[in-house]
């Protein structure tokens, strides 16, 4: 239940050594009005130091208009202003209290206080701190409260009274934000997704301070933020690479399959490594470039598979890396020198990184057709026949572009 804590003091006025009460009765107010008699304080303290007095002596004192907030301040600013260590400005810091961050007054020297703060303790400058009523008014506005359970089992209800429905149920010293004011002693509180209301009762409300950080704290958090972010980045980066070679990857596939689908294509329904010289149209198109180099691979493709000789020019019957270009080559009327160490001066030279589908890449002692995306089609050897190599397995000496 809500507990307002007050400072209380005796309203006596002293007057040639007696203690009299002004008037001829004054008003106490506390849990019931009770009204002083007139026959003077001494019987009444004699009274309330009784043990089976009725009205015990609080009832007499009167709370004072600070209340709770007496010796409670927060930070008038946006952002926080700093706890030094003695009360001068070239002090050093020991800690921040931030807005909202609430403190303890312990002691006021005209331009600075003395606060304490969580695990803080220095001097602010006085001018910075909202205290008593504007500290209230700024919790009022600014503080949530938290209602913590102090029933072994707590029905949360639609509504302010014990006849509305139960929406949900929470147990001894769970925890749970206040969403608004209290209505007929009954609090509103957030259980999870469900909104509701539970008796004050069974609930003890407190508000939800935040205190200052010192020093140490801050650079502990400085340094687990940046731990954290550099976690984060790096978990980022390592998502980011293995998303880019998937990708890659489904594309060389890809490419791969429409190679071989293209090739089969050309083969005219016959097994792969099967296609003929005359099979195919072999005109390269009107203009040159990738169209015109695409339709080089898409040729040369449909022999993957034939066997590789030595020597050899036969693109179904056999033939080396060199013969293999060779013939490829002259299916469209382009006339290339029979050796890969003459094949180096063949063409036009360009970069491997500006390399586009039919142009030759030359290594030392072997000549492939570039078909794209890091691949070449290539007579490989007698163990593999004619089929696709990594561009980049061995030392690249040059790169030709023939058309």
């Amino acid at each position: 239940m809500k507990v307002t804590y007050v400072r209380q003091r005796l309203i006596v006025t002293a007057v040639a050594g007696a203690i009299m009460i002004p008037g001829s009765a004054i008003v106490a107010h506390a849990e019931d009005a009770v009204t002083l008699p007139t026959a003077g304080i001494e019987s009444v303290l004699e009274k309330c130091y009784l043990a089976e007095e009725e009205h015990p002596m609080e009832l007499y004192l009167v709370p004072t208009e600070q209340e709770e907030y007496s010796n409670r301040a927060f930070a008038d600013t946006q952002d926080y202003i700093l706890i030094r260590d003695a009360p001068y400005t070239t002090s050093d810091w020991a800690g921040k209290l931030y807005k909202n961050n609430v403190a303890d007054i312990l002691d006021t020297q005209g331009a600075w206080t003395k606060i304490s703060s969580g695990t803080v303790t220095g001097y602010v400058e006085t001018e910075e701190l909202l205290t008593g009523g504007a500290a209230k008014e700024y919790a009022g506005a600014n503080i949530g409260n938290t209602a913590t359970v102090t029933a072994y089992v707590l029905n949360v209800r639609d509504g302010q009274n014990t006849n509305a429905n139960i929406l949900t149920q929470i147990t001894l010293d769970e925890k749970y934000q206040v969403t608004g004011d209290s209505v007929s002693g009954w609090y509103p509180v957030q259980v999870g997704d469900i909104a509701g209301w539970v008796c004050g009762d069974y609930v003890n409300v407190s508000p939800d301070f935040s205190y200052a950080e010192s020093k140490q704290e801050e650079e502990q958090r400085l340094a687990a933020e940046k731990a954290e972010a550099e976690k984060a980045a790096a978990e980022k980066a390592a998502a980011d690479k293995a998303a880019a070679e998937k990708t890659a990857a489904d594309k060389a596939a890809m490419e791969k399959g429409a190679v071989q689908q293209a090739a089969g294509e050309m083969s005219a329904g016959d097994d792969v490594g099967q296609g003929t010289e005359e099979a195919s149209a072999a005109v390269l198109p009107d203009q040159t470039g990738t169209s015109a180099g695409q339709a080089v691979i898409d040729y040369a493709c449909q022999f993957i598979g034939n066997p590789y000789v030595w020597g050899g020019t036969s693109l179904t019957e056999g033939c080396d890396c060199s013969g293999f270009v060779q013939s490829v080559y002259a299916q469209f009327g382009v006339s290339l020198p029979r050796t890969t160490w003459d094949m180096e001066s063949a063409g036009t030279e360009v970069s491997f990184e500006e390399a586009i589908p039919g142009d030759l890449i030359l290594y030392d002692g072997h000549v492939g057709l570039y078909m794209g995306d890091g691949t070449i089609v290539n007579a490989i050897d007698s163990d593999h026949g004619i089929g696709i190599s990594n561009a980049t397995f061995t030392y690249i000496v040059t790169v030709r572009r023939v058309i």
